[in-house]
């Protein structure tokens, strides 16, 4: 009886290897005579378990794969239909029945494990196309956001021009109106004094304390809603203008006394005194709002079909047989002959360029500038490079010109060593912190030469190894700390994100992902902002205990990659993003101390 199934309490000595069934000797005749073309399928378990026996894992390591299987055999099949059920003869037939079915074994685990490569490498294909149609859009979404935000900057600096105005002069009128009031009390004869403070204390206690209250944005809603100061003076004293508030201490006693015991003439001119010291402790401002500009804005909305058709020509998804290659295309405009090099900086005042498009040929250059602890103080934009500040040369900055190749100019600033600086795509480099100088946000106007104080970070923060700018947020870690914050560029304000990780160096694409080399966990790792995702990379030698300091370089369209330099030689490698593997490179160049020097990618 033929079964599809096993039975535990059947014997069986056959297996047909085209139908998968299990059979007794005799049953397997039958079945060989009703499917004669089975018959080359059919074997005996005794002769599965001898070449089984005789293979070897080894025997199909490397082994080319074959698509097609010939099976050759010595024996001759005729009408009356034969099943060898000997096992262990030394005879030829015997022989080469096992080597056949040793190869047959063989070609199946080989063409499993060739489909299996073949589709991993289909998927990594297909993975690679949706990257890059996820980089086009970004790109597009990256441009939209830089323009929005180059349009809003004017006006949201003078924005923060007038919530300074008015916070000032708010706190001008409370302590005008806070003197009248103070003066008035006192001079009162109010034979109930004591309990009017009680119940003015009970008024106190009702009064919701909260930041939303005193908001710069709510006191301009206020400011409009009343159509007096009169009305604005008396909607305001439970909030604003709350005077329990601002008392201070020495006259809040002094108003609890008698009022007999109480000189008001003293009163009055101690709270104009302490309130004007207060009043001289803060920086005033400029009255004069006519400086400000004002702002026709002129919208015309686009021709959206034709919009929609230069999106669709500028990217095109084609399927195609199996049998072509699968690679992206991508065509720029004007830059056929442009060419991407990686300039690196080193200790003996002096730069390494070597041309990545140009079988990374070398030239060596000399610059009057110290380079030590500029590691992430340097920025690229066109055909220039920005270096800020240094151990040797904290208070200057440089602007190197690629096209010719020396400092076109050399400037004062007040500076620091180990800044870390990134760029907004527009006019702007932002300078983070540095070695001596904790908290702060400062950033260059790359057209007028001039730099300005920006924000004043919260201490802790410390020394950065890698800043960015992305989607109107600039985002940067901490070097030997687990700490990464994002400064909002539009609103100016501060958050903070827990990360698992303490950078030796790091390096980031513009596109939202820092690469970073895991001091603690001796690992290299990417870390994206926006998913908060962090994945290990595949390169073990950059973690082997060197001080090596990461940049990035997009080679081509399809092609980006992570080096690394150091002291010596031994920290120069090459990692590649799109196949995730990391090669020694460079070991062929000028053997200079590059350890904390700056290093950048530029395409001219």
């Amino acid at each position: 009886m033929i079964n599809k199934s096993l039975d535990k309490h059947k014997t069986y000595d056959f297996v047909c290897y085209k139908c998968f069934s299990f059979a007794c000797s005799k049953c397997m005749l039958d079945h060989i005579k009703e499917n004669p073309d089975h018959s080359k399928e059919c074997k005996h378990l005794d002769e599965i378990e001898h070449s089984l026996n005789n293979m070897n894992l080894d025997d199909f390591i490397d082994t080319i794969p074959t698509t097609t299987i010939t099976t050759t055999t010595t024996t001759t099949t005729n009408n009356n239909y034969k099943i060898n059920e000997s096992t262990g003869t030394n005879s030829s037939n015997d022989n080469n029945s096992s080597n056949n079915k040793i190869s047959q074994i063989n070609n199946e685990i080989q063409m499993i494990w060739e489909s299996l490569r073949s589709s991993s490498s289909l998927y990594q294909r297909l993975s690679t196309t949706e990257n890059d149609i996820k980089q086009h859009f970004e790109q597009l979404h990256q441009y939209l956001i830089i323009e929005e935000h180059r349009l809003q900057r004017d006006i949201i600096n003078d924005k923060h021009t007038i919530e300074n105005h008015i916070n000032f002069y708010m706190d001008r009128m409370k302590t005008l109106i806070l003197v009248i009031n103070i003066y008035n009390k006192v001079n009162s004869n109010n034979d109930n004094h004591d309990d009017d403070s009680d119940n003015s204390s009970d008024d106190q206690s009702i009064i919701e304390d909260t930041a939303s209250l005193y908001s710069t944005t709510t006191i301009m809603e206020s400011i409009r809603s009343c159509s007096s100061l009169h009305s604005f003076i008396n909607d305001s004293k439970s909030t604003l203008l709350n005077e329990f508030s601002f008392f201070n201490t020495d006259i809040d006693e002094l108003l609890k006394q008698p009022s007999d015991d109480v000189d008001a003439r003293s009163v009055l001119l101690d709270s104009i005194y302490l309130f004007n010291n207060e009043l001289k402790s803060t920086k005033n401002i400029d009255n004069d709002l006519s400086l400000l500009s004002s702002y026709k804005l002129s919208i015309k909305q686009p021709d959206f079909n034709q919009l929609n058709s230069i999106i669709k020509q500028s990217i095109k998804l084609d399927k195609i047989g199996s049998n072509e290659s699968i690679n992206t295309t991508t065509t720029t405009n004007n830059n056929d002959n442009k060419q991407s090099y990686i300039f690196i900086t080193h200790k003996p005042n002096g730069a390494t360029l070597i041309n990545t498009s140009n079988n990374y040929s070398v030239e060596e250059l000399k610059f009057d500038y110290q380079f030590t602890q500029t590691y992430n103080s340097i920025v690229s934009i066109g055909e220039y490079i920005y270096i800020f500040g240094g151990y040797g040369n904290i208070n200057k900055w440089m602007k190197i010109s690629m096209k010719s190749k020396s400092a076109e100019h050399i400037g004062d600033f007040e500076g620091d060593s180990n800044i870390s600086v990134c760029y907004d795509g527009q006019d702007h480099i932002y300078l983070v912190n540095g070695y001596h100088k904790k908290n702060n946000i400062d950033r260059f106007n790359i057209k007028t030469l001039t730099f300005e104080r920006l924000y004043q970070l919260p201490q802790g923060y410390g020394t950065q190894g890698s800043s960015m700018i992305f989607k109107g947020s600039l985002y940067s870690i901490s070097q030997n700390q687990n700490r990464l914050f994002e400064f909002d560029l539009t609103n100016r304000t501060i958050e903070n994100h827990n990360i698992h990780f303490i950078p030796l160096s790091a390096c980031h694409d513009n596109n939202g992902n820092f690469y970073i080399l895991d001091r603690i966990n001796k690992r290299f790792i990417k870390y994206n902002v926006e998913t908060k995702q962090i994945s290990k990379l595949n390169a073990t030698s950059l973690t082997n205990g060197q001080q090596s300091f990461v940049m990035y370089h997009r080679e081509s369209p399809t092609s980006s990659y992570i080096f690394s330099f150091g002291p010596s030689l031994d920290c120069n490698f090459k990692y590649s993003i799109e196949s995730n593997r990391c090669q020694p490179f460079f070991r062929n160049i000028k053997n200079h101390n590059r350890a904390w020097c700056a290093s950048t990618s530029i395409t001219l």
